[in-house]
C-alpha cells in the first residue's frame, strides 16, 4: 500500500473505529498547511515545535489529530502519519491500532486525574507537595520554554513540573507530570524562590541522591547503597582516578542529583579538588577529579554517547567543571 493510499485507509478505519476507539473528533492535518484560525494555528505551531523542533506557522509533515472531551475539558493526541505508515510497513494494522489505542488511553486517563482539577482552580496549598523539578536539554526544549517556569545552566534547564501520577508495579515505572505555566505561578502569588526551593524539596524526597563507583552497582541497588550524602555513608572519600556515577535511587531523570543543595560541594570534599561533570544522559552524570583527564576526552565521549541515545535522553553537550575554591559550576568551551 503506498503512502497516500494508507492515509485515506486510516481515516476512513478511525471513523470506523470512533466508538470502540473512544474519541469524540478527527482532524487531518495535511503537510505545508496554515490557518487564519488561532486556534488551529496553535496546533500547528505546537506540532511542529513537538515532532520538529521548529517554530513555524506552515505544517511539517501529515498528522491525524484525535480530540477527546471530559466534560470542559479537551485534551488532543496528535500522530504522524509518516511514522504510523512505518509501524504499518513493519508489523501491520494491528501494531498500528496498539500504537493508537495506547496514546487515546492514556490521554483519557491523564484528563480523568483529579490533580487537573486542582490545577485548573490554582490550588497551590494542595499542589505543593506535587511539585518537582527535571533536567532537560536547552536546545531541544528551546521553543516551549516561553511558557513555563524553568532555570538555565548552561545548555541544560531545570524545569518545574507537577505530579500527576506516580504508579510502579515492579516491572514498570509510569510517571505522568505537567509542566508549570506561567499563568498558573502568577495565579498562585508565591515568591518563585519559595516555590522552587519547595519543589526542589519534593524532588530530593522522592528521589535520593546515590553515587555509584562500579558501572554494576546501577543494576537494582540496594537501597542504602550509595547514599553519600547521608551522615553515615560508607564513602568519605574519592581516589583521583575513579569515575563515580551520580543519580537518584529512582535514576529516572537521575542527573538533577548533581543540583540538589550541597551534593556538588560535598563531592568536591570527597574529592578533595575541583572535578569534571559529564552529564551523560538525563538519568546520570560521571565525575573525574580534574588533572586526571583532558577535558577533551570527556567532551568526546559525551558526544559519542549521545549519538547512540534516545533523542529524549539527552541532557548535554558540554562538559561542566566545578570550582571547589568559589563553589561555581562553569560550562568549559572546548
Amino acid at each position: 500500500m503506498e503512502y497516500k493510499e494508507f492515509i485515506s485507509e486510516l481515516q476512513k478505519k478511525l471513523a470506523e473505529k470512533k466508538q470502540e476507539l473512544g474519541y469524540n473528533k478527527l482532524t487531518f492535518l495535511e503537510d505545508g498547511a496554515t490557518s487564519s484560525d488561532m486556534k488551529d494555528l496553535s496546533i500547528i505551531r505546537e506540532t511542529n515545535i513537538k515532532y520538529h523542533q521548529t517554530e513555524s506557522d506552515v505544517l511539517i509533515g501529515d498528522y491525524i489529530v484525535l480530540f477527546q472531551y471530559e466534560g470542559n475539558r479537551e485534551q488532543m493526541c496528535r500522530f504522524d502519519c509518516g511514522q504510523l505508515y512505518r509501524i504499518y510497513e513493519k508489523e501491520g494494522w494491528e501494531a498500528v491500532w496498539e500504537q493508537i489505542l495506547s496514546s487515546l488511553d492514556s490521554s483519557r486517563q491523564f484528563m480523568e486525574l483529579e490533580i487537573m482539577d486542582l490545577i485548573e482552580k490554582n490550588e497551590y496549598n494542595l499542589l505543593k507537595d506535587k511539585l518537582f523539578i527535571r533536567p532537560l536539554n536547552f536546545n531541544d526544549h528551546r521553543y516551549e520554554l516561553k511558557n513555563h517556569i524553568y532555570r538555565r545552566v548552561g545548555d541544560m534547564v531545570l524545569m518545574l513540573y507537577i505530579l500527576a501520577s506516580d504508579k510502579n508495579d515492579g516491572k514498570r515505572h509510569d510517571v505522568v507530570s505537567v509542566k508549570v505555566h506561567k499563568t498558573s505561578m502568577q495565579a498562585w502569588g508565591i515568591d518563585e524562590e519559595e516555590v522552587w526551593e519547595n519543589a526542589m524539596g519534593n524532588t530530593y524526597v522522592m528521589a535520593p541522591p546515590r553515587m555509584y563507583l562500579k558501572a554494576m552497582d546501577l543494576a537494582n541497588p540496594p537501597y542504602h547503597r550509595g547514599a553519600f550524602m547521608a551522615l553515615n555513608s560508607d564513602i568519605t572519600s574519592l581516589s583521583p582516578l575513579a569515575v563515580p556515577t551520580v543519580t537518584t535511587t529512582s535514576q529516572i531523570n537521575g542527573a538533577i542529583a548533581m543540583f540538589y543543595p550541597g551534593v556538588m560541594k560535598r563531592i568536591a570534599e570527597l574529592f578533595g579538588d575541583d572535578y569534571y561533570i559529564a552529564f551523560t544522559g538525563t538519568s546520570e552524570a560521571r565525575l573525574h577529579k580534574k588533572g586526571t583527564i583532558q577535558p577533551r576526552n570527556i567532551l568526546m565521549r559525551i558526544k559519542q554517547m549521545n549519538r547512540t541515545f534516545d533523542p529524549s535522553e539527552v541532557l548535554s553537550n558540554k562538559v561542566y567543571l566545578y570550582e571547589a575554591a568559589n563553589q561555581e559550576l562553569k560550562q568549559l568551551e572546548l
